[in-house]
């Protein structure tokens, strides 16, 4: 009698043999060839037959590695360029932190406060990936970019409304400079944005950036 899950666990060892020894790509193969074998099943099909379907249209243990190699080189080289610029950007925002920490402060209190707004916005910068495994994935994606860029959209918001309402409320300089405590609208954006981006990412560009998929799953 035939055993989907006993099937299942032979055709992950195969693609282990073939050299795909990574587990998520494995987990986000499997998920593809479970979903297909359901559709070749609701058209009318037994067990074993939508699985030898769904194996089939997967393709050859072979071209799947030389597919996901293909992949993964081009993951790789992107990744390091992103990595790139973010090492520029991160730079660029703590040396700026630091001139405006030392030039635009007159005293220790105010130099604090502003060396640890721009600090936070850093570590947001460099850590969001790690937090985004955490957010729900949505499998709908006009949902998921909705959701996203209502996300991003928020911490302009929030920037305005801190700018507007509670900034006016601490006292500003003759020479109407910019409270060090303002410095915190640049983290409100920063934290809101990384938490957007992570929730336009779909499963499979989360595990494609070395992201492990989150637990919290959403309807369709």
């Amino acid at each position: 009698m035939f055993n989907f899950d006993q099937a299942i666990a032979d055709w992950r060892r195969q693609m282990a043999d073939g050299g795909t020894k990574s587990s998520s790509v494995l987990d986000e193969l499997e998920s593809h060839l479970r979903e297909e074998t359901q559709k070749q099943i609701h058209s009318g099909l037994t067990e074993q037959e939508a699985f030898e379907i769904a194996v089939q249209r997967m393709g050859k243990v072979s071209a799947l590695k030389d597919e996901f190699r293909k992949i993964g080189g081009a993951s790789s080289v992107a990744e390091k360029v992103m990595i790139g610029v973010c090492v520029v950007l991160v730079s660029s925002v703590a040396l700026l932190g630091v001139f405006t920490a030392v030039v635009c402060y007159a005293n220790w209190g105010e130099r604090v406060m502003a060396a640890a707004a721009m600090l936070c916005t850093i570590l947001v910068a460099c850590c969001w990936r790690y937090a985004v495994p955490f957010l729900p994935v949505f499998a709908n994606a006009r949902k998921r970019w909705a959701i996203g860029l209502g996300c991003i959209a928020s911490g302009i918001a929030a920037c305005s409304f801190y700018c507007n309402v509670i900034l006016p409320r601490f006292e500003v300089s003759p020479d109407h400079q910019l409270p060090a405590i303002g410095v915190w609208a640049v983290f409100l954006i920063a934290i809101f944005t990384c938490a957007g981006v992570g929730l336009l990412m779909s499963e499979r560009e989360r595990a494609n950036w070395g992201m492990k998929s989150s637990r919290l799953r959403t309807s369709r």
